[in-house]
């Protein structure tokens, strides 16, 4: 606790100096309101029910409600989102999952008036392609170049932010991770993000911080904030893992 303590008060002094360059942005907070994407996030990372994510993304691309480029930034999250859904099955679909990608990397173009949701959604596409095959380093290098990238022009967004901090937590520190850096970055989230963080947003989150207090052996610490990101989307195997593995040693 008293190390969650200090990172709080590392956290203040964040506050004040992205403070400074104005307050938070969320140029992908149109998606927790557009309800049929609310449903199909429900679908995929609540229920992990791939049959009713692609019933549910068809519907949203059959029907496109949104300008040309949200609608495409709607697409690649959709696709992306649905890959790793099938990479984390009982019995993984990956060829599945690289269709999803092929189609989310078609609708880059739509974005090239958009550099911010040009950039992320690179990222998020290298990012899930080196999920489902580790061996290809080079998309998870592309992608953590993407992210850098990314949170040095948009240090205020939302999703920059967030995507830095994962990339900072899970990158080994000879690659550039820094755990201490990534919980600042989180807990900066969780205090000045309010109501502008989506659900995912705030799962992800909780996620991350319960992990680093894993690996400070504050496990009901980890515990508290792996429940509540458990209470927000039911269906993650990995978060799974990690909520058996701090209460054995509780």
């Amino acid at each position: 606790m008293r190390r969650i303590c200090i990172a709080l008060h590392v956290v203040c002094l964040l506050s004040y100096s992205l403070g400074a360059a104005g307050s938070l942005s969320d140029d992908y907070g149109f998606l927790s309101e557009h309800a049929p994407f609310v449903q199909f996030i429900d679908a995929v990372i609540g229920q992990g029910n791939p049959e009713k994510g692609e019933l549910l993304r068809q519907q949203l691309l059959s029907t496109p409600l949104l300008p040309k480029e949200k609608q495409a930034v709607l697409v690649i999250r959709s696709s992306t989102l649905l890959a790793r859904l099938y990479s984390e099955l009982e019995r993984p679909d990956i060829q599945r999952a690289k269709e999803l990608l092929s189609e989310a990397e078609k609708s880059l173009n739509v974005l090239s008036d958009t550099p911010f949701f040009h950039l992320m959604s690179e990222a998020e596409i290298d990012s899930i392609h080196y999920l489902i095959n580790p061996s290809r380093l080079v998309k998870g290098i592309s992608s953590n170049s993407k992210i850098k990238k990314a949170y040095t022009q948009y240090p205020s967004q939302v999703y920059a932010i967030l995507m830095k901090a994962n990339s900072l937590l899970y990158a080994p520190s000879f690659a550039g991770g820094d755990k201490e850096e990534a919980l600042s970055l989180l807990l900066f989230l969780l205090e000045e993000g309010g109501s502008q963080l989506s659900n995912w947003d705030l799962a992800s989150i909780y996620v991350g911080i319960g992990r680093i207090c894993m690996e400070r052996t504050e496990w009901d610490n980890a515990l508290g904030y792996f429940t509540a990101a458990k209470a927000l989307y039911a269906f993650d195997p990995t978060l799974d893992g990690y909520i058996r593995e701090t209460e054995e040693q509780l």
